[in-house]
């Protein structure tokens, strides 16, 4: 049997390694700036959490992205830029180029093709340029440590590699290239690659995206601005980008850390990536608590870390939302890498109001700086299908108004039974449907009636659960009209606080009718339905 000819490379993983394969997949860039790179600290990291053992180098491949983007800029280039990419494929597995070879002419050879399938990590692009090297990546998340972090926004992505079939479930992430992309592109490309599978839309190019803002010039364009090379779009152009691919912006003010954790929570829950608009800040504590700040920056929102034990009290009346438990937010960080973690830290920030210096709460990136950079939430922006209309801010207020009542009931008549937290998340009907079995597992419910229910395609769920009990589980149209009573369906285990709501919508019809009046619409709706005694039993 003869020799395979030499095309791939097998070695075992290290950070040295990898930094030549960067440096030399980018034939423009001397290995010791690649090691100067934030990605590569970040990478060891990463790679050391997820146990890499072997990097296969794919030579030659080419890539969708980056060929657009070479068409349409690089190829005009004065400077002959490659057409083709390497790709780096991880494993956990530990293998010899002698064995991986064997094991492409026979799949039972050692280590065997399924232990190769079960060990693959996935891969990354590695573009043929100076500095912007880190091109389509796809990787393994971190362990979803038991379901306390959770990543619901992932696709399989199938891979070929010399004819063995892998698979990663991930969400694309790419190095911002300020030529033909900026921080927004690449975060509209993340995005656009989970909506893309989910609402069957076109994933466009970086370049493409960018493209697109020429289509859409501010009213006050920067001086000696121009579309290509990029440094970066506003809110309007990338609001634009989106609605190109036919889906709707929807812009919200990430205002405190109970706001952000409950929309980020909500619409990843619905499979729905997001953007989150900051500005970072070098916050240099060892330095007398000096504050550089660096700029406006834009990251793809892609799961979060359910790391505290227990919700925290919202306002005056002490409301328990389950997203509040975020501890920890992972996000596509294009000067990072996949899947970077920004912690909650509270900031001791200059000020003369120590108070308020004290409430403060910011993300702490995974950012290099002469102290540690901070990410200020400003907005987050979703793409959002175009049926998809009622914002989470209407069911979350309407529940807040409602625990209000159902608090003062269970002080008052079941002062023994612990508060409700309140668990408010996007899903579809489908989703409902095939998740119900395991959630009303224990509950003692007959879910024959949920599964026959007539429903909208999008819904807003409610679960509401004490010491992770389920009580109640709510449902409400997501594509109807923000004024109309969109509540569909309910689910009541007849006890603790599906009995306090069943006190409450009673003793709510001997109330003034203008009482009862100013309640927003969603929360008249719930009582109303409890008052009639149509719960699902």
């Amino acid at each position: 049997m003869g020799r395979l000819p030499t095309v791939f490379t097998v070695f075992p993983y290290s950070v040295e390694g990898l930094v030549q394969r960067l440096a030399s997949g980018s034939g423009q860039t001397a290995p010791e700036d690649v090691s100067k790179k934030i990605h590569v600290s970040y990478f060891k990291r990463y790679f050391d959490t997820l146990k890499a053992a072997t990097v296969v180098v794919e030579p030659g491949y080419i890539d969708r992205d980056y060929l657009e983007d070479h068409a349409a800029y690089y190829d005009r280039c004065f400077q002959d830029y490659k057409r083709r990419t390497q790709r780096l494929h991880f494993f956990s597995e530990a293998f010899t180029q002698k064995q991986f070879a064997r094991l492409l002419r026979d799949l039972s050879a050692e280590p065997g093709y399924d232990t190769l399938r079960e060990s693959y990590l996935g891969f990354i692009v590695v573009k043929p340029l100076p500095q912007t090297i880190i091109g389509r990546t796809c990787l393994k998340t971190y362990d979803l440590d038991g379901g306390r972090r959770r990543f619901p926004c992932l696709h399989n992505y199938c891979v070929n590699l010399y004819g063995l079939a892998l698979e990663v479930q991930s969400l694309p992430y790419q190095e911002q290239d300020t030529v033909v992309a900026a921080c927004a592109t690449s975060a509209l490309w993340t995005c656009f690659h989970g909506t893309g599978r989910l609402f069957q839309h076109k994933i466009p190019a970086p370049f493409e995206i960018t493209k697109w803002a020429e289509d859409y010039i501010p009213e006050s364009p920067d001086v000696g601005a121009r579309v290509l090379p990029n440094n970066g779009l506003t809110y309007a152009q990338m609001a634009y980008s989106i609605r190109r691919v036919g889906l709707e912006p929807f812009v919200d003010a990430a205002c405190g850390r109970h706001w952000l954790n409950g929309i980020v929570y909500a619409y990843l829950q619905g499979r729905i990536p997001s953007i989150l608009l900051a500005d970072l800040v070098d916050h240099e504590a060892e330095r007398n608590g000096e504050i550089r700040q660096m700029g406006g920056h834009a990251i793809a929102l892609a799961g979060f870390s359910l790391g505290d034990a227990r919700a925290m009290e919202y306002g005056k009346t002490g409301f328990l939302l389950r997203a509040s438990r975020i501890d920890h937010i992972y996000g596509h960080d294009d000067q990072v890498g996949p899947f970077a973690r920004m912690a909650w830290k509270k900031i001791h920030s200059p000020s003369s109001d120590a108070q308020a210096a004290d409430e403060a709460e910011w993300l702490e990136t995974s950012w290099r700086g002469k102290g540690r950079v901070y990410a200020i939430p400003n907005h987050i922006l979703l793409p959002l299908y175009h049926k998809i209309r009622i914002p989470f801010t209407v069911i979350h207020g309407a529940m807040l108004a409602l625990d209000v009542f159902l608090e003062r009931a269970r002080v008052k008549n079941m002062p023994g039974l612990n508060r409700a937290e309140w668990d408010i998340f996007l899903t579809t009907c489908n989703d409902y449907k095939t998740t119900i079995r395991k959630d009303y597992k224990d509950a003692g419910i007959d879910i024959a009636p949920s599964l026959l229910a007539t429903l909208p395609r999008f819904l807003w769920r409610v679960m509401v659960r004490v010491d992770e009990e389920l009580q109640l589980d709510f449902l409400f149209d997501a594509t109807g009209i923000e004024r109309h009573d969109l509540f569909v369906h309910a689910v009541s285990t007849r006890k603790g606080y599906a009995q306090i709501l069943e006190v409450t919508a009673s003793e709510m019809q001997s109330m003034p009718y203008g009482w009862f009046h100013n309640l927003p619409v969603q929360t008249r709706a719930v009582l109303k339905w409890f008052s009639r005694g149509e719960e699902t039993a």
